[in-house]
């Protein structure tokens, strides 16, 4: 296997490049686009457990609704804002989020 080497550009450039591309990447992902947080559905003792990933929301954040044998989980978890910051990695989502888990039995 050939390494490779590529030349860094000078300082100033590399700071603009990276704005740009996770600037780009974050409009790519969209502020108004929906995302599914990763979801569990445990079955046990006939109950069932439903565990969302939605870490720093409140109560207040989200909405749950039973609808035709359905539990939905709606909500809007806003990003933080810092100032300053360069991302170098960006994989948590943020903006308003929809889960939709069928029922495996009717209520």
């Amino acid at each position: 296997m050939r390494e490779e080497k590529h030349d860094l550009p000078p300082e100033s450039n590399q700071s603009t490049e990276q704005t740009w591309r996770v600037e780009s990447y974050m409009v790519w992902r969209g502020s108004n686009r929906r995302f599914s947080p990763p979801t569990d559905v445990i079955e046990f003792s006939g109950k069932l457990l439903v565990v969302v990933e939605i870490a720093g929301m409140r109560a207040g954040d989200f909405n749950v609704v039973l609808q035709e044998g359905r539990i939905i989980i709606t909500g809007l978890r806003e990003r933080p804002v810092r100032e300053h910051v360069a991302y170098h990695q960006v994989e948590i989502g943020y903006g308003e989020f929809r889960v939709e888990i069928a029922l495996p039995w009717s209520v």
